[in-house]
């Protein structure tokens, strides 16, 4: 194993975490609206989906030695991850609008049926 491949790893833990949570917030959203049909089961699909990887990819990363400590977005335009790996302190920031790219490209994938 590479010895960033943990940052890698990292990544993938932060982007199906925000995710699952987002699909949650939307489906609460549109729970408040009158629609014509109940697309809860489709949007509980795709959280349920999203949480299993965001677990998988937890798991692989505290494999590593890597513990994450902190998940905050300070100003709506960096989150910051504060880990641990192998002993050692670091401190990622994303771009929020990056890992929202990035959260519409693992759901349009899903949804065309290239990742399960």
């Amino acid at each position: 194993m590479q010895n960033d491949q943990w940052r890698e790893i990292l990544t993938e833990t932060i982007i199906y975490g925000l995710l699952f949570k987002a699909v949650a917030r939307d489906a609460s959203t549109i729970e408040l609206v009158d629609l014509k049909m109940s697309y809860r089961p489709i949007l509980d699909a795709i959280s349920l989906w999203a949480e299993r990887k965001h677990h998988e990819y937890r798991r692989q990363f505290s494999r590593l030695g890597g513990k994450i400590h902190v998940q905050e977005s300070r100003d709506g335009f960096l989150y910051r991850v504060l880990v641990t790996v192998r002993g050692h302190q670091h401190e990622s920031l994303y771009n929020t609008e990056i890992l929202r790219a990035e959260c519409q490209d693992r759901l349009n994938r899903f949804l065309k049926g290239g990742i399960g």
